[in-house]
């Protein structure tokens, strides 16, 4: 039974809530009180502890969710619906609120001339990386979607790419995702780049390893490694980013710029809203709006349209 109650919330969610609930436990341990069951006073002299140390909302959100999370599974009464709590947790939103720094996105120009420049590569090491960016960006992949891709994942088609999603953040029961993704006549054609890639890869499409992996020099060049390993979160973004700042010149992107990319490039061309919100694997509209930056054309509309 014990399982099963830990399986009501996700791997990565239970780990999350693990980690902050052990920090709650070393605090109060050390002034020789109980982590469980809790006291609301305690809680909320932990809360105004973070407050006072910087922390923002979003580390104190996870304190909360982290002692509701331990107490519910263990059958306790949950002591973070006190009102002393609450509003702690709703002042942390007004005060040591962290400066945001919105990553700009990438374009598709950009990916055509970064593809431009190695249009008659052979090496493995390029065409990876190049895969991978331009597979993100007309998939609209987070980096965990990307690099937990497996060979037996992808299957080509004619025209496009058919690719099997096993795990999403918005797929929490595990369901899975199908995206599908066109060929281009371009440069930076997605389905061209990915048959590329498993070529010079040697790779068996339909086996269980990973897609993207790291690569080893031998006497006959680059391979990927034998070990099925995924590529590192570290690795990755390092050989993504140095390969779209040779395009975009020392700008602020990261890996989701991607996405973003991806998703404004869609939005700005009038694709149907249903099929890109799909396509990206939303489960709300108000979440896929915070990826689309608005063309100027688009902007101007609102007050073109006025009649004045």
């Amino acid at each position: 039974m014990g399982e099963y109650i830990l399986k009501s919330r996700s791997e990565n969610t239970s780990k999350k809530y693990l980690s902050s609930f052990n920090r709650w436990a070393k605090f109060i341990g050390s002034k020789g009180k109980p982590a469980i069951p809790a006291n609301p006073i305690h809680i909320s002299l932990y809360l105004t502890h973070l407050l006072n140390t910087g922390c923002s909302f979003h580390v104190l959100s996870s304190a909360l969710y982290a002692i509701k999370w331990a107490h519910s599974i263990l059958g306790h009464m949950d002591p973070t619906d006190h009102p002393f709590v609450r509003n702690l947790v709703e002042s942390s939103k007004r005060h040591n609120k962290p400066k945001v720094s919105k990553k700009e996105i990438i374009t598709t120009i950009d990916l055509i001339s970064l593809c431009d420049l190695h249009v008659s590569s052979n090496n493995l090491l390029e065409v990876r990386d190049l895969c991978m960016i331009l597979v993100s960006f007309a998939g609209f992949l987070r980096f965990d979607e990307l690099s937990s891709l497996r060979c037996s994942d992808v299957t080509f088609m004619d025209g496009y790419v058919k690719i099997h999603i096993n795990k999403s953040k918005t797929d929490q029961y595990r369901q899975g995702n199908e995206i599908l993704i066109s060929s281009g006549f371009t440069s930076a054609c997605p389905v061209k780049m990915l048959k590329r890639y498993v070529s010079l890869g040697s790779i068996d499409i339909t086996s269980d390893h990973f897609l993207f992996k790291s690569t080893f020099k031998s006497k006959d060049g680059l391979r990927l490694i034998y070990k099925n390993k995924k590529l590192s979160y570290t690795r990755a973004r390092e050989c993504i980013l140095s390969r779209l700042k040779s395009v975009t010149g020392n700008i602020n992107i990261g890996l989701h710029s991607l996405r973003s990319g991806g998703a404004t490039a869609a939005a700005n061309s009038n694709v149907s809203e249903r099929c890109w919100k799909k396509h990206g694997r939303w489960s709300s509209d108000s979440s896929k709006d915070g990826y689309v930056k608005d063309s100027l054309e688009s902007r101007l509309a609102v007050s073109k349209n006025l009649g004045l």
